[in-house]
């Protein structure tokens, strides 16, 4: 058969190019620094080198100890003797390459690349681990079929067959953990990224509890299923071999259990479509159920007084659950249905092959008959474990699609700067609306709109929007705080037009309902200790709050209070434009009397420009300007 070795061979030199090709780029990406160690004990390393030693030993043991297979009878020295050249070369070069492959993987585990994704590897983990799988059936059916020292020259041979299977599993599990993890990491990141450089009001507009459920469950979800992916691509490779096993055995039986494979798989994937349909809908339930979390947790203080609400609240809560339940439940029941069908199919196969073949085929030998029936047994778990993996992979890939849409729903930014360009904390400046126009999106009830609005706002000015509730305050003071972009016109500053996502960047703002974080983000807090403790004193915090590494010693307070470590943060950012939306309406009498009579003038010295939003007209006089709205224009 010299065509087969010269195939065989061929096969084995593009094999040990390809081990060679890759040992090179894993040394070539250690010494361009793109690949790094991770550190770690010496001794783990150690011990590791160790169990790799043994590993290629036992290897080396059983292709010299091959003649046992071919002529127990000979000895090793005169069967490789007497062996023909292209047998030995194969040996060779199939030892040399699992050495290769060995050297790759721990420098790829030793010195890893960031962000890789290892699938050339995991593939090949994938097949070794399968291969040894599959060869432990061949290898205890023919000791089965054997006897005396036939089976214990197969002993070795089983042995190399689990090592490659546990050796295979455990370094194809190392790199997927490393790999999923990453892609989990890495896709969370995305999302925050995009919701962070998302226009304002795609955000403020998308469905509460749709960001919860997307950067927790649908990033557990396709995390969870890579990790599915070990299996099926060793169950997958252990199928294969033994198919091919069954057609050398009986191509009669072979063909026989294709077709049921066949049957059982257009089955399944019938009924999991219909399931899919359930799983869509679940999902979306799960939107649902995070809007009823943060409802719960913001809306607690109303439920507590109100034991009627409370009530409602629950039985609302528990219907959404209760839906969940029955839809998810649906969904499995029909898995589980087609799993039971295939279960009886593989049995039936079992029972046609011990009980019919004998009559349809009289030549087939009692030994294949009980050896294809070992198989068929060892592969049906294998095939079941699968089928079993499909509701996953369908409901990863409905994870991924909704991750991929909820990206979509967040476009139209334009990619923001992390670094701020910001002005000298002394520079004058002019903000300025130009036919500056927002309307809102339409619905059931019409829409409002605000402007045109043609103002600018200088630094040392104190300027208070007044008016009525629905008259236009919040609104435009988000076009002047850049939350929302003009429909028509432009925002300039000192006379260069900026987009919405820039204007933040030089405003400092308290809204209403701002949120106060229990650190300074974005603040260098080592060089403003000391000017952090002095506003504390000033705020009349210092008892109640510290700062320690830039970190709040807690946010637990009054509404009062939190309105002023917010000022406190405004103080630290030092931006030129300060916003305040109605910051005093939570402080006592005496408060509120020294924010307008000495905080507000005291930035406005500083040559800040201050924008409040204020119903307290007692202390309309102390402004510069007050502008009125209503209707969404400037009266």
């Amino acid at each position: 058969m010299p065509s087969v070795s010269w195939i065989l061979n061929s096969i084995l030199v593009v094999g040990l190019i390809g081990s060679l090709w890759g040992v090179g780029a894993a040394l070539i990406g250690i010494m361009k620094g793109t690949r790094r160690s991770e550190g770690g004990s010496g001794w783990r390393k150690l011990y590791n080198i160790a169990l790799a030693a043994g590993f290629y030993g036992w290897i080396g043991y059983c292709l010299y100890e091959c003649r046992r297979l071919f002529a127990p009878e000979q000895s090793a020295a005169d069967f490789w003797r007497e062996a023909p050249a292209s047998g030995v070369w194969a040996v060779v070069l199939l030892f040399a390459i699992l050495l290769l492959i060995g050297i790759y993987l721990t420098l790829a585990m030793l010195y890893p690349k960031e962000k890789e994704r290892p699938y050339g590897s995991m593939l090949l983990l994938s097949f070794v681990s399968g291969i040894g799988n599959a060869s432990m059936i061949f290898v205890i059916n023919s000791a089965i079929a054997g006897s005396g020292d036939v089976r214990l020259h197969m002993l070795p041979y089983f042995i190399l067959g689990m090592l490659f299977f546990v050796f295979g599993q455990r370094l194809l599990r190392l790199r997927l953990i490393r790999m999923t993890n990453g892609i989990v990491y890495d896709k969370r990141m995305e999302v925050i990224t995009n919701i962070l450089n998302a226009p304002y009001e795609n955000v403020e507009t998308m469905e509460r509890g749709k960001i919860e459920t997307c950067l927790n469950n649908d990033t557990e979800v396709v995390s969870s299923f890579a990790n599915k992916l070990v299996s099926i691509g060793t169950w997958s490779v252990t199928i294969t071999a033994g198919f091919v096993y069954l057609a050398f055995i009986s191509m009669e039986g072979f063909l026989l259990s294709l077709g049921v494979v066949f049957l059982a798989s257009i089955l399944f994937f019938t009924l999991i479509r219909s399931a899919n349909r359930l799983w869509e809908q679940t999902r979306d339930i799960q939107n649902v159920f995070f809007k009823f979390i943060h409802d719960l947790i913001y809306g607690f203080k109303e439920l507590y007084l109100h034991r009627n609400k409370a009530r409602d609240f629950r039985d609302n809560m528990g219907e959404s659950c209760l839906t969940y339940r029955d839809k998810r439940m649906m969904a499995e029941s029909k898995v589980a249905n087609v799993v039971v069908i295939g279960d009886l199919l593989f049995a039936a196969v079992i029972g046609c092959v011990v009980f019919v073949f004998p009559y349809l085929f009289a030549n087939i030998q009692e030994g294949s008959l009980r050896s294809f029936v070992f198989v068929f047994l060892y592969m049906a778990g294998p095939l079941t474990s699968i089928l079993n993996s499909l509701p996953e992979l369908f409901q990863a890939r409905i994870s991924w699609n909704r991750m991929k849409q909820f990206s979509k729903d967040l476009s139209g930014f334009q990619e923001r700067a992390w670094e701020e360009e910001r002005l000298e904390a002394s520079s004058d400046v002019s903000l300025k609306l130009e036919e500056a126009r927002y309307e809102y999106r339409k619905n059931d009830d019409g829409s409002f709109a605000v402007g045109p609005i043609d103002y600018e706002f200088r630094s040392g000015e104190l300027i208070f929007i007044v008016g009525g509730n629905g008259s236009g305050k919040s609104t435009l003071a988000k076009l002047i705080t850049g939350l929302y972009e003009p429909k028509d016109g432009i925002v300039t500053l000192n006379g260069k037009t900026m987009s919405a996502g820039d204007i933040g960047q030089h405003v400092s703002t308290i809204f209403s309902d701002a949120y106060l974080f229990d650190r300074l983000y974005g603040i260098d807090f080592a060089s403003k200790e000391e000017e952090a403790n002095s506003y504390l004193r000033l705020l009349g915090l210092q008892n109640k709050v510290r700062i320690q590494d830039g970190r709040f010693s807690t946010t637990q307070l009054s509404s009062g209070q939190r309105k002023r470590l917010a000022l406190l943060v405004s103080y630290l950012d030092d931006k030129p434009i300060c916003l305040f939306d109605e910051w005093a309406a939570d402080q006592d009498p005496e408060y509120r009397e020294f924010f307008y009579t000495n905080l507000l003038p005291d930035l406005k010295n500083r040559g800040k420009c201050v924008i409040v939003i204020t119903h307290d007209d007692r202390y309309f006089d102390m402004a510069d300007k007050v502008i009125k709205m209503e209707m969404g224009r400037i009266a």
